[in-house]
């Protein structure tokens, strides 16, 4: 029964990450682009806390890790994706579109060679940029440009110099995910996840929530185009070898 009720809980964590990705979209199907924007947020911490909580309960399963790529893909892919085909795809138009249509299938390559190549999860850093930054970086721009205390206007999304530089780092990172670029994992450290889910509850207040999504853009912009440059490569390359032996040896 207690290994049971371990296995449970962080599927009941990944069941309402999924709930979230839901209603992100269901947000932006019907305009809401601010709480669309709020939700992937939450699903980023919800989707980060079940791994945590499998691995202290020892309760992860195969169920568990089929049940996150759903998540992943509804959360980082979908719901980006339809945030911008209702958001700037009216006015954009092609361009637009073909953002769009770039980000739902790099999400969806991603993934699936995600599933494919590392048997770690992620656990050992990732072969291209994770879904989640891009995702990311889609749902700050939206919360700065829709914000009371925004600092630029949803116009700027969708014409002139700053639509351009914003979307081109967009299109870049769609890109970078399904590249052979190496990424450390991000929130190996307990500590780190604690100050991102902090940072995330700050998006619901409004007098921090500008503050903190610069501070989250920053650190996406980071991580996407500066940390492969720090990152020790080997230790994925050597973490993958060491798990195929291990696969030689139990055959």
């Amino acid at each position: 029964m207690t290994m049971t009720w371990r296995k449970i809980v962080p599927n009941l964590i990944t069941l309402a990450a999924l709930l979230a990705s839901f209603f992100c979209l269901v947000f932006a199907a019907s305009g809401k682009f601010y709480e669309a924007a709020q939700l992937i947020m939450v699903v980023l911490i919800l989707d980060g806390l079940d791994g945590i909580l499998a691995r202290l309960l020892r309760g992860t399963t195969k169920l568990g890790a089929e049940l996150d790529t759903f998540v992943d893909m509804t959360g980082y892919g979908i719901a980006p994706a339809m945030i911008l085909y209702y958001l700037i795809v009216p006015d954009a138009g092609v361009w637009a579109l073909a953002l769009v249509v770039i980000t739902l299938f790099s999400g969806a390559i991603r993934l699936s060679r995600f599933r494919i190549v590392d048997p770690f999860r992620g656990q050992h850093g990732y072969l291209g940029l994770p879904i989640t930054v891009n995702a990311g970086w889609v749902a700050m721009v939206v919360m700065l440009s829709h914000s009371s205390n925004g600092r630029f206007d949803a116009a700027s999304l969708t014409e002139g110099l700053p639509a351009l530089l914003i979307w081109s780092v967009s299109a870049a990172m769609v890109f970078l995910q399904v590249s052979r670029v190496r990424y450390g994992k991000p929130v190996k450290n307990p500590a780190v996840f604690i100050l991102g889910a902090v940072m995330v509850i700050l998006l619901f207040v409004e007098q921090y929530a500008h503050v903190s999504a610069m501070a989250f853009l920053f650190g996406i912009l980071y991580y996407a185009f500066i940390s492969p440059f720090l990152l020790k490569h080997e230790r994925m390359e050597e973490a993958s070898e060491d798990q195929e032996e291990l696969d030689a040896r139990r055959s």
